[in-house]
């Protein structure tokens, strides 16, 4: 690439953007790129998170997309609406259904800003978010970050992976797709996994051993897996990028 790549990142379920802080510092310089935050203070369903972030999309020139967690779906969703210039898209410890199989979509009602109104447990959020050898100022970065979000935001955007479905959008993806799983993700389970496996068998994977917050907990392995795969897919004739399986 002679210019750097545009890569939108889509944050997880804080929204902030925040915590990309020591994978942006990763990157190297042919990749430029551009954190996309929501909205702190108002509850956005994906129809309208889509809406929102379709008008950061580059017009022209070329550019990638990275959905981490929370915003895998979105980022199948935008993959779609705004095709052209797309070079890749990276998924990163995400989903296209409900993950939580032990939370079925029907708890979506049992979901309330309550759950968020205080911090987590530190062993919640080292088994299921920042790992066991997480220091305690990761631990306090994560949860203060999470504090800047109102509660019922939080809550509302739970609700929506209890129900989201990307199975359409992950299949109409005409760009080249990258799969980044976390080897010590206890929130996303090897199962998710197989599914996008089994609709997409193009999906390119890399995993990288960290927990569920694999950007910012190995941030080095993190960069280069996917600097090298958008550096592949950049170069492959449009001609020459993946069909959509079940199509001509």
């Amino acid at each position: 690439m002679t210019a750097p790549l545009r890569l939108l990142l889509l944050p997880g379920l804080d929204g902030t953007g925040a915590l990309f802080a020591p994978f942006l510092e990763a990157l190297s310089a042919d990749m430029a790129p551009e954190v996309v935050s929501y909205p702190a203070d108002r509850a956005l369903d994906y129809d309208a998170l889509e809406a929102l972030v379709a008008e950061r999309l580059p017009a022209e020139g070329p550019y990638a997309l990275l959905g981490e967690s929370f915003s895998g779906p979105l980022a199948l969703r935008l993959a779609c609406r705004r095709p052209g210039g797309l070079v890749g898209v990276v998924l990163v410890a995400t989903f296209v259904t409900n993950p939580v199989w032990l939370v079925p979509s029907l708890a979506r009602h049992l979901v309330g800003a309550w759950l968020f109104r205080r911090r987590p447990p530190a062993f919640v959020a080292r088994r299921y978010l920042v790992g066991a050898g997480a220091s305690a100022a990761w631990l306090e970065r994560f949860a203060a970050n999470a504090e800047t979000v109102d509660p019922a935001v939080m809550a509302a955007r739970v609700r929506e992976v209890l129900t989201v479905d990307a199975r359409a959008p992950l299949q109409r993806c005409a760009a080249p797709l990258l799969y980044l799983g976390a080897a010590g993700d206890a929130l996303v389970p090897p199962r998710v996994l197989r599914e996008l496996r089994r609709l997409r068998p193009d999906i390119e994977c890399a995993t990288v051993d960290a927990p569920h917050l694999v950007l910012q907990l190995a941030p080095e392995a993190s960069a280069r897996a996917i600097e090298g795969f958008l550096r592949r897919a950049a170069a492959l004739p449009r001609s020459a990028a993946p069909g959509i399986p079940g199509e001509p």
